[in-house]
C-alpha cells in the first residue's frame, strides 16, 4: 500500500511537471510565431496544438515503446474527449463566444471529423493501427501543417515582431523539451504501477487521470485565450490538438511500435468519441458556442467518467 501511494505521488508530481513545461513550451512557441508574423488562429491551430499535444505526444510514444498500446490509444481518445467535453465546455460557459474566421473553421472542421473515423475504423476493422498507417498519418499531418501555415501567409499580410530573441526562444524549447519528455517517462511507469495497484484496466487509467493530466496544458490555454477575447486561438487550439493527437501522437506512436488493442473493450469510448466530434463540428458550422451549449457538453464529460469509474 505505500508503495502505491509513492507511486501515485510520483504520477501527480511528474504529470505537473509535464504541464508546467509544457506551458513554457507553449509560450515560447507563440513568441516565436509572433517573429515571424503568422495569425492568432494559425498559432492556436499550429503551434499551440502542437505545444498542448506534447504531454500526449510524449506519454503515448513512450507507452508504446514500453509495449502498453491501452495506455497509449486511451490517452489520446480520452483527451480528445476532454478537450471538447470539458474544455469547450467549460469555456462556452464562462463566456459564451462566436466565431469570426468562419472558412478557416469549416476547412479545419472536415480535417478533425476525417481524423476521429479514420481512428475509429482503423480501432474497429484492424483491432489497433499498423506501423506503416502510423507513417502514413504523420506524413498526412506534416503536409496539412505546412498547408495551413503557407495559405494563412499569404491571406493574412502580418508585421513580424523585431523585439523578441529567437535563440533565447530556441533555448527555452530544448529545455522545455528535455523536461517533457523526462517527465513524461515517470508519468507512464508510475500510471501503470497505480493500475496495477488498484485493480484497474490501463484504459481507464490511460482515459480519466492520464488523458484528464495531459489535457491541462489545452485547458489553460482555451480557456485563458477564451476570457482574453481570443476565441480564434482558443478553438482553433483544440480543433488542432484533436487532429494532432490522431494524426501526429498516434501515428508518431505506431510508428514506434504497432498499436493493437481489442475493440470490443473500447466500442462505447469509441462511439462517444465520435458523437462529441459531430456535436462539436456541428457547432462550430454554426459559428456560435451558448453557456447551455457549454452546460451540455460538461455533462456529457461527467457521465463518461462516471462510466469509466463503473467500468
Amino acid at each position: 500500500m505505500e508503495n502505491l501511494f509513492i507511486q501515485l505521488i510520483i504520477l501527480l508530481f511528474s504529470l505537473g511537471v509535464l504541464i508546467y513545461f509544457s506551458d513554457k513550451l507553449i509560450d515560447a512557441s507563440v513568441r516565436l510565431a509572433r517573429a515571424s508574423g503568422i495569425s492568432d488562429a494559425i498559432i492556436g491551430l499550429t503551434l499551440l496544438a502542437y505545444g498542448t499535444s506534447m504531454p500526449e505526444l510524449t506519454v503515448s510514444s513512450i507507452s508504446s515503446i514500453g509495449l502498453h498500446p491501452e495506455l497509449a490509444i486511451s490517452n489520446v481518445m480520452g483527451s480528445n474527449i476532454v478537450n471538447i467535453s470539458l474544455i469547450v465546455g467549460l469555456a462556452a460557459f464562462i463566456r459564451p463566444y462566436s466565431i469570426k474566421e468562419k472558412k478557416l473553421v469549416k476547412r479545419d472542421n472536415y480535417v478533425m471529423v476525417l481524423s476521429t473515423f479514420l481512428l475509429v475504423s482503423m480501432l474497429f476493422f484492424l483491432n489497433g493501427i499498423p506501423r506503416i498507417a502510423g507513417m502514413i498519418m504523420m506524413l498526412f499531418v506534416a503536409g496539412f501543417t505546412y498547408y495551413v501555415i503557407k495559405h494563412d501567409r499569404a491571406q493574412h499580410k502580418l508585421k513580424k515582431d523585431t523585439t523578441i530573441s529567437k535563440k533565447k526562444e530556441w533555448g527555452i524549447i530544448f529545455v522545455s523539451l528535455l523536461a517533457v519528455v523526462a517527465s513524461g517517462r515517470f508519468a507512464v511507469d508510475s500510471a501503470v504501477s497505480v493500475a496495477t495497484g488498484f485493480g484497474v484496466t490501463e484504459w481507464v487509467i490511460g482515459a480519466t487521470v492520464v488523458a484528464l493530466g495531459t489535457s491541462l496544458p489545452e485547458l489553460a490555454v482555451s480557456i485563458t485565450a477564451a476570457k482574453k477575447g481570443y476565441f480564434s486561438m482558443s478553438l482553433g487550439n483544440i480543433v488542432g490538438s484533436n487532429i494532432f493527437n490522431i494524426l501526429w501522437v498516434l501515428g508518431f506512436s505506431a510508428s514506434v511500435s504497432a498499436l493493437t488493442v481489442d475493440f470490443n473493450m473500447i466500442k462505447w469510448d469509441s462511439l462517444l468519441l465520435i458523437g462529441v466530434t459531430l456535436m462539436f463540428a456541428y457547432h462550430l458550422v454554426r459559428a456560435r458556442f451558448s453557456r447551455v451549449t457549454g452546460i451540455v457538453y460538461m455533462v456529457v464529460y461527467a457521465c463518461y467518467v462516471v462510466y469509466l469509474l463503473a467500468y
